[in-house]
């Protein structure tokens, strides 16, 4: 099934989540070995590579927001609390969040230490700040700080997927896995 439906998500929902995992992923690692790099050439080629996976990953997280706005979203399994709910909804809602905010704090870094972001060097994303040594320190950090925490609220995430499989015992981790139901 492509769409959602209100007891599963389809197959572009879980797509979109399963690779965004795995291209977050990988910009984190290539973000890491990209800070440890010595200055020069290779440097500045390994950043064009990550900042163009970082305006893929933003047009990805856009679209599956899209998709997320004007799509049904599966139902809370029965008996769970509007505490929990609420919880549950704050939570997908911040990963958004947090999701969204990687890309733009590292665009935003990028342009303000005076280079472009682009894809592949073969589109410039559209400059929305000079350059600003003192502001791209700031972007520096936030995409720094944001990383981390986006990786807490993964590991979050990933917990309460498995407290609802091993301990509720409901369908929750199901939902976004590819087996289809017999």
């Amino acid at each position: 099934m492509l769409k959602n439906s209100e007891s599963q998500y389809g197959i572009i929902a879980k797509g979109f989540h399963w690779l965004l995992f795995l291209m977050l992923s990988f910009s984190v690692i290539a973000g890491n070995f990209l800070a440890s790099m010595p200055k020069g050439v290779e440097k500045l080629q390994a950043a064009g590579m990550h900042k163009s996976f970082g305006l893929i990953i933003l047009t990805l997280i856009l679209t599956r927001l899209a998709w997320r706005l004007f799509n049904t979203t599966p139902k809370h399994p029965d008996g769970t609390t509007p505490a929990k709910a609420a919880l549950a909804n704050a939570i997908h809602w911040g990963l958004y969040a947090l999701m969204l905010a990687q890309p733009i704090a590292g665009i935003l870094m990028s342009q303000a230490f005076g280079y472009p972001a682009s894809l592949f060097d073969i589109v410039d994303f559209p400059t929305l700040i000079e350059k600003n040594i003192e502001l791209a320190k700031l972007f520096k950090a936030a995409h720094g700080t944001i990383w981390t925490v986006l990786l807490i609220a993964v590991v979050g995430h990933v917990g309460a997927a498995l407290y609802h499989h091993f301990i509720e015992k409901n369908d929750v981790l199901n939902r976004m896995g590819f087996k289809t139901k017999e």
